[in-house]
């Protein structure tokens, strides 16, 4: 890959999220999308996410984002991109405006990283507690959750062969795998094997369409370490591993009010990124964002700015071994300053993010 990866994502663009657009779900009282649906009806739910499609991003983000430095997006899309009718559920499709994102991207020298961000029955949220509903992760027990994901991800390979625009495809966001912990206790979650088969089989369908300059992505599931002669042969080609890196809660909750708490950061990001390494993988960090732990109550708005200013420039420093990064994300509507990029990386110059 010749060039290295300084990218956001566009999350909420075409799977709603309430953090990133709470307008689309005010006075609903609903917390998901398919709560969304259920609470607005299909008719006025497909005519507000329409507006959403249109609205949300537009070329202007596409130039102000290539200004600024970006050089790559990834974009997470549903399995229902193309659209799909249930017997309870329908979905209008957003592959049109894929298609202009990666005009957009083409018009603008980007790249775009395509992401499976869900599946039917849930692959669960790696980057989210084992507690919240969810993290539930159904998909491998459903009937043919296996063959939508694979379809829709061929479908996919093939509309977008031959764009220069493309990246290439990343296969599953970021999967719950079940994990053994003892000799007799295993964690919830996909079972790894089958993990590994779907991805066996989705690079094998992606590289019928897909030439071997496209990468073909694969979530680390948080267990890097894990995937010791995973896609070792020589006929697997460009394959890179993802690794989303936050440190705002659980193990990874960071004080970074201190010296001390911004080292051990940076030192996580490292072990991780090397450890990914050692299993023969490229790596790219899809996700991180600049929300940590801020220990003291009394820490000003421009403290917080300040300790996050230098955090990010670690946290930047620390992915030097990877192939690139994706900032979590563009833009949310209420300008998170944590997580939204034009807010939390405006104040570093170009140079840094560079």
């Amino acid at each position: 890959m010749p060039e290295r990866i300084r990218g956001v994502n566009l999350s909420g663009w075409f799977i709603p999220e309430p953090w990133v657009t709470p307008s689309l779900y005010a006075a609903t009282g609903a917390a998901n999308e398919v709560e969304l649906q259920q609470a607005l009806g299909s008719t006025v739910y497909s005519e507000r996410l329409r507006r959403h499609y249109e609205t949300f991003v537009s070329e202007f983000d596409f130039n102000r984002m290539s200004a600024i430095g970006f050089n790559s997006v990834r974009l997470p899309v549903p399995w229902y991109v193309f659209g799909s009718q249930g017997d309870s559920l329908a979905h209008i499709p957003a592959i049109d405006y894929v298609d202009r994102a990666m005009e957009w991207a083409e018009k603008y020298d980007m790249t775009i990283l395509l992401d499976l961000a869900n599946v039917p029955g849930g692959q669960g949220d790696s980057n989210d507690r084992a507690t919240t509903p969810e993290t539930t992760a159904d998909w491998h027990s459903t009937t043919n959750g296996r063959a939508i994901a694979l379809d829709v991800l061929g479908r996919l390979a093939e509309r977008y062969a031959s764009s220069s625009a493309l990246l290439g495809i990343e296969l599953l966001d970021s999967p719950v795998m079940s994990v053994r912990t003892s000799l007799f206790n295993v964690t919830e979650g996909i079972p790894a094997h089958y993990l590994r088969n779907y991805y066996r089989d989705a690079y094998d369908l992606l590289r019928t369409y897909l030439s071997e300059d496209k990468l073909i992505v694969f979530s680390a599931s948080g267990y890097p370490e894990m995937w010791k002669r995973f896609m070792s042969g020589s006929k697997y080609q460009n394959v890179y591993m993802d690794l989303h890196l936050y440190h705002y809660r659980d193990d990874n909750a960071i004080d970074i009010t201190s010296p001390k708490g911004i080292t051990r950061a940076v030192a996580r990001n490292r072990k991780l990124i090397s450890a990914a390494k050692d299993c023969g993988f490229p790596v790219i960090v899809g996700e991180w964002s600049a929300a940590a732990v801020l220990s003291s109550s009394t820490v000003t708005p421009e403290g917080r700015s300040a300790y996050e200013r230098v955090f990010i420039s670690s946290e930047l420093a620390s992915f030097s071994e990877a192939a690139g990064w994706y900032f979590q994300t563009w833009k949310t509507e209420k300008r998170i300053p944590s997580w939204d990029a034009r807010v939390a990386l405006a104040p570093l110059e170009r140079a840094m993010i560079d």
